[in-house]
């Protein structure tokens, strides 16, 4: 194998020709590789198939199963009621959240990728690293607001719930971002902040729209046919950006407590 760590973070593992079979790398590699970089991208490996697949994320740890079941078919659906499933962009996030069970990872498998220069990239923020470099003052004024995270239920989450802006992470302790964009589309996501004055919350929602597609945080994944990725999905918020023109996009994706 050969590993590259990715700017501005992330670590690129890439298999020896020919192909290398995904499970053959070892939990405990995975697991070491995502706790300092965050999200691990492996290329020119084979997961031979969909048993295969859960065997290696129930190695991680316990497989979150939904109404559809543990994976979800990330791909354009016509007439969809949800934005997830339409070629819109997706603001960030995180997973899990709505239902109270929040995975530590996250993982991809991308079966089909769109053209070069289609959109349809996968956007990480690391959070860790946005809050070190905030400034105390700042990061004081957020210690103290909650957000109230309200949606319908149309496709596998929605309800309501509320969460602090500032949380730390279960395993490493570091503080990490918890907060998931307005979304004005399909299913709408509507936010209620607590903690600021009410003439504060558009500036709000400005200075963290800024902050997390700051290049210095924010890693866009242009998928190949093949990808797998796994991200830890405490440290790190994600998304996805339109695409440009009309292009096929299939994601396979996995919730691992």
């Amino acid at each position: 194998m050969k590993t590259r760590e990715i700017v501005p973070f992330g670590l690129e593992v890439t298999g020896e020709a020919p192909k290398r079979g995904f499970v053959e790398l070892s939990a405990r590699q995975i697991c070491d590789w995502v706790a300092v970089h965050r999200v691990a991208v492996f290329r020119n490996f084979i997961l031979e198939s969909d048993d295969e697949m859960l065997a290696i994320c129930s190695a991680l740890g316990d497989i979150l199963h939904w109404e559809f079941g543990a994976v979800n078919e990330l791909k354009v659906v016509a007439d969809s009621a949800n934005y997830l499933y339409t070629n819109h962009d997706v603001p960030f996030h995180w997973d899990g959240a709505f239902v109270g069970r929040i995975p530590h990872y996250i993982f991809f498998h991308c079966l089909e990728s769109p053209e070069e220069d289609c959109g349809g990239e996968t956007t990480f923020c690391n959070t860790v690293q946005l809050l070190a470099d905030t400034s105390a003052e700042e990061r004081e004024s957020w210690n103290n607001i909650r957000v109230t995270y309200s949606t319908e239920k149309l496709v596998h989450y929605g309800g309501s719930f509320t969460s602090q802006l500032v949380a730390a992470h279960p395993v490493s302790g570091d503080p990490v971002i918890r907060y998931a964009e307005p979304v004005d589309d399909l299913n709408p996501v509507r936010l209620q902040v607590d903690g600021l004055p009410d003439d504060q919350h558009p500036m709000f929602f400005d200075r963290m729209k800024q902050l997390l597609y700051t290049p210095a945080y924010c890693y866009e994944h242009a998928w190949r046919s093949g990808d797998i990725i796994i991200a830890d999905n405490h440290a790190l918020l994600h998304g996805r950006r339109a695409y440009r023109k009309s292009a096929n996009r299939h994601l396979r994706r996995v919730n691992i407590l």
